[in-house]
């Protein structure tokens, strides 16, 4: 019993130590913040909805900026030189009407007919309606002679779209829909891009992630595993100056310079990332390169 009490208090330490750790981190108590921090954190939110590129044809954009419509406070507990975490998020979506227009052609393409047979339904709908204007203006046996040969044309045309219909179905029932829908996804642009601006925080990357050529920014990083969004693609890029620190196997620490006085709301550095689709990173690349980091730079303490 006295060992079991034991194990109960020295756990409650830990629970204690632990949330003293959160709080002298920043959690807790919050504040509104002063003229020289909601200055900076204006700016802040200024230059990444400016940074961020217009939303593609078809895509609507949507932002999610720290303290949503309550607004952004800052914790109490914040030691001077540190500065308050915050997350800026863009999520661009592809419209769900044209996805499904994109299926609904592939479907309707399919159901049509193969090219050849397309090609014969046209020429026998050409000849129907110049017997039509023949007949119609025929007399007598060469008036019947047209309507028993429109009749024939009539009857194979109905025939050729039976068996288009048929062959249609044939399709569907062998999983011909289900591998169109494939197809038509691979086709479609990326379903959904991130664009996500971490302000102020230490980061950690997977060490799979691989270094990312990026002229005027040394510490960038592309990874196809271990990315914050499952199933994505992204890019890391560091604004501001971080130091390397190896603290668990598989992962690099990247902490944050302390930058001495500032606004706890100005940011010391930030980590942009950029994700889209696990199978379209050549779009992710693309999209990065659509972003105005030195927009995001300028607002780095030097």
């Amino acid at each position: 019993m006295m060992r079991r009490s034991a194990i109960l208090g020295l756990c409650t330490a830990v629970l204690l130590l632990g949330a003293g750790a959160a709080r002298a981190d920043g959690d807790g108590p919050t504040r509104k913040m002063n003229p020289a921090e909601a200055a900076a954190f204006t700016a802040l939110k200024t230059a990444f909805r400016g940074a961020l590129p217009p939303a593609p044809e078809h895509y609507a954009l949507a932002v999610a900026e720290p303290g949503g419509a309550a607004g952004f406070e800052v914790p109490q507990a914040l030691a001077p030189d540190r500065g308050a975490w915050m997350t800026f998020t863009a999520v661009y979506a592809l419209s769900r009407d044209f996805q499904a227009g994109q299926q609904q052609a592939a479907f309707m393409d399919r159901a049509a007919g193969t090219p050849e047979q397309q090609a014969k339904l046209a020429a026998l709908e050409a000849k129907d309606a110049e017997l039509t204007r023949a007949r119609n203006a025929a007399r007598g046996a060469e008036k019947e002679r047209i309507r028993a040969e429109l009749k024939s044309v009539q009857k194979e045309s109905n025939a050729l779209r039976d068996q288009i219909m048929a062959d249609y179905q044939a399709w569907v029932m062998s999983g011909g829909a289900a591998q169109a829908l494939q197809g038509t996804d691979r086709s479609l642009p990326p379903k959904e891009l991130t664009v996500r601006a971490v302000v102020n925080q230490d980061v950690s990357l997977s060490d799979k992630a691989a270094p990312y050529p990026l002229p005027g920014y040394p510490l960038a990083f592309e990874q196809q595993e271990g990315c914050r969004d499952p199933g994505t693609s992204c890019i890391t890029v560091f604004l501001g100056t971080f130091e390397k620190e190896k603290r668990v196997s598989d992962y690099t620490r990247y902490n944050l310079r302390s930058a001495g006085a500032a606004a706890a709301t100005k940011p010391r550095g930030m980590a942009l990332v950029v994700a889209g689709p696990k199978d379209k990173p050549q779009a992710v690349r693309e999209f990065l390169a659509k972003v105005d980091l030195a927009k995001l730079k300028a607002q780095v303490v030097p």
